[in-house]
């Protein structure tokens, strides 16, 4: 567990260096699914099949808590909760698109492995 995740699962979210929000395992990658716009916690858990229910919910508590996430309530017929960047973390939009594009042109193909 790293020196951030112990910080956002002990719910001290004041890291000196606002980067250590973004150090936490799963927190990149639930970021970049939600700089597009809003998801369900069913759409995040189905986007990132390799974590855990509980710690997505973990993280998302976290990010709730760090300002950086938003969980919104869709009125009815809808009536449900769907997560979204909070406006303090519009910043980020910009390296969260580079870092998606990157990542785009960098995946391996999926028939080849990994080097």
């Amino acid at each position: 567990m790293s020196p951030s995740d112990r910080a956002f699962s002990s719910g001290v979210i004041t890291p000196r260096d606002p980067l250590g929000l973004l150090e936490g395992r799963w927190i990149l990658q639930i970021l970049l699914r939600l700089k597009d716009g809003h998801l369900r916690f069913s759409d995040l858990r189905a986007a990132l099949p390799a974590i855990s229910a509980n710690v997505l919910a973990q993280r998302m508590r976290d990010l709730e808590a760090a300002g950086l996430v938003r969980r919104l309530y869709l009125p009815p017929p809808a009536a449900s909760q769907v997560y979204a960047l909070a406006p303090s973390a519009d910043s980020l939009r910009p390296a969260l698109e580079y870092l998606a594009h990157w990542r785009a042109r960098h995946r391996a193909p999926a028939h080849q492995e990994p080097v």
